[in-house]
């Protein structure tokens, strides 16, 4: 196979990226560095990419952002990651390359990676048992998550708090006086992206609702819209009558309120709906606003993309593992339980 700058540097003893660096002159190196560099090149007969010269106006390099692919798209509250993300590595000084393979591509990641085509990676949308983070793990490219697989030893991660951001909305509704709660969760199933966090959510549920005395019905509702409006027909005919609905599955939501609204049912007055790791744009957009308990995903992007350049710059060496607390933000869909429903 044709060898890689990861090769390269192998062989010149230095970092992957003091190679990107003696190819684009972004940064000074030494001469004595330099002169490493080009025999290692020329003992291997390495082309550098065109793709990686193309882009070598960028002050440090290639960072790759994995977002992988699905079958239910891209939803607003998920695309603030991708643009703080891109936002983030402009001011850093590099470019960011949006990777939207299947979170199953193992092989094209693998692909990516040893093509020498980036400088780093943040892998996004971790599963509970990722195979994404063996593979970068063993190929030592600079690499960080947004989220985290079960055995996070050793990984870089930034992710949101699923305990808190779980409490946060359970002790919302309680302290409203709800007792009943309907949980609009989500059909996804495990390597499927979006799997990781809807595990950690659902996990964290149990505690706080009993410990807040709540009832709960899960519902696992298609991430589309007519899954949402299939979910309030099981909602409106639940035996367990809730007052309440928690839901962590953005798409659905949006039909869910729209057939609350077909059918006559007032929010908040009938029901109270709060939406987990929803942005403000998306929670704006319904009538009324949600209220929202969600990471400031921005400020969870930019953090990844910090620890990502810092890492190939050689500025910090230390895993930071960051645990993000989540924001509740009442808007006008939270609204106390009629008498009769109170505990």
């Amino acid at each position: 196979m044709p060898a890689t700058r990861d090769d390269v540097a192998r062989l010149a003893g230095v970092s992957s990226s003091t190679v990107s660096y003696a190819l684009s002159g972004r940064r000074t190196i030494s001469a004595a560095t330099r002169q490493r560099v080009e025999r290692a090149m020329a003992e291997l007969n390495y082309t550098p990419n065109a793709f990686a010269r193309g882009l070598a106006g960028a002050r440090g390099g290639i960072l790759a952002l994995h977002y992988p692919y699905g079958r239910r798209g891209v939803t607003s509250s998920e695309f603030e990651y991708v643009a703080a993300a891109t936002d983030r590595a402009r001011h850093r000084g590099y470019h960011l390359l949006l990777w939207s393979n299947p979170i199953d591509d193992v092989e094209g990641l693998g692909s990516l990676v040893s093509e020498g085509l980036v400088d780093g990676v943040i892998l996004m949308e971790l599963t509970a048992h990722d195979d994404r983070v063996a593979v970068l793990s063993r190929s030592r490219l600079p690499f960080t998550n947004i989220g985290r697989p079960d055995e996070a030893d050793g990984l870089w991660f930034v992710d949101a708090d699923y305990e808190a951001l779980v409490r946060v909305a359970v002790d919302h509704v309680a302290d409203l006086g709800h007792r009943r709660v309907f949980f609009l969760s989500q059909a996804v199933q495990s390597p499927e992206r979006g799997s990781g966090p809807l595990a950690r959510a659902t996990a964290a549920l149990a505690r706080p609702a009993r410990e807040r005395r709540l009832e709960v019905e899960t519902h696992l509702a298609e991430n589309s819209v007519p899954g949402g409006r299939e979910a309030f027909s099981a909602f409106d005919s639940s035996p367990l009558r809730p007052t309440a609905v928690i839901a962590f599955n953005e798409m659905a939501l949006a039909g869910f309120v729209q057939a609350a609204a077909t059918a006559g049912r007032l929010i908040p007055a009938d029901v109270t709906v709060v939406a987990l790791s929803i942005g403000d744009l998306a929670a704006e957009m319904t009538s009324p606003p949600l209220t929202t308990v969600t990471p400031p995903g921005a400020e969870i992007a930019a953090a990844a993309v910090d620890d990502l350049v810092d890492r190939i710059e050689g500025r910090r060496v230390e895993a930071p593992q960051v645990l993000v607390r989540p924001r509740l933000t009442v808007r006008g869909t939270s609204g106390t339980a009629s008498r009769g429903d109170r505990p």
